[in-house]
């Protein structure tokens, strides 16, 4: 049999096509290999950025922690801070009162000699003295002579010592009461009259002062029938 051209354009069309599906299948296969990867890939991706997003709220967390375990760690710094303060405080005060009762246990033993005298020592002026042997401290003194009044502080006042007051009404009135006495007494001698009936007044004393052991101390008194002196 004759070969004709023809036929064999149509094995070699023939052979080129099969060729071509061949390789359609293998670039089809190959294709859905790719997409297979690419799905792999687009999962693992996905996978990836879940356990990123998980890691990131961990890491939220442990932050968040880390913040409130600091709070607390200047919240217990303050708190120490504050006990260690209270506990001086009630150290101190401990002191105090330890010094106070045995300041108390002194001053109930104290020895304290001072007692006041008061009285005229020349017309309208009084005295206050100390008649004791101790000092007295912080001394503040207040004579009333009916309604006349006078007051003197010193700071200190020796065993012996004494402060003066001066008041001029008192001696005043003395002058008018020893010139009308003077005047009875006259008139008595002459026509046998009675005694004539003393003058009295109202004098009151009052004295504040202090211990050496720092105890306050009063002296107050008073009397509605006393003179103004007796000097002739």
């Amino acid at each position: 049999m004759a070969w004709e051209w023809g036929d064999g354009a149509g094995l070699i069309g023939g052979a080129a096509g099969f060729v071509g599906v061949l390789v359609a299948w293998a670039s089809l296969s190959k294709a859905k290999e790719a997409n297979k990867t690419a799905k792999q890939g687009l999962e693992l991706s996905r996978t990836a950025n879940e356990i990123a997003d998980a890691a990131k709220n961990l890491s939220d967390q442990a932050n968040a922690l880390s913040r409130e375990a600091n709070q607390e760690s200047v919240t217990s710094n303050e708190l120490a801070h504050e006990a260690n303060r209270i506990a001086l405080g009630a150290n101190r005060l401990a002191q105090e009162a330890n010094d106070l009762f045995h300041q108390q246990e002194r001053r109930v033993v104290e020895s304290h000699d001072v007692h006041w005298d008061g009285g005229w020592v020349q017309p309208g002026v009084y005295r206050i003295l100390n008649d004791g042997t101790h000092t007295a401290y912080g001394v503040s003194a207040t004579v009333l002579v009916d309604d006349e009044q006078k007051r003197v502080t010193i700071p200190q006042l020796a065993g012996g010592e004494h402060v003066t007051l001066d008041f001029p009404q008192a001696r005043l009135t003395y002058r008018v009461e020893r010139r009308r006495q003077e005047e009875e007494e006259r008139q008595r001698s002459q026509y046998s009259l009675p005694s004539p009936i003393p003058n009295f007044h109202y004098i009151a004393e009052r004295v504040y002062w202090k211990t050496e052991l720092d105890t306050p101390k009063e002296h107050v008194t008073s009397q509605n029938m006393s003179g103004l002196g007796n000097f002739d």
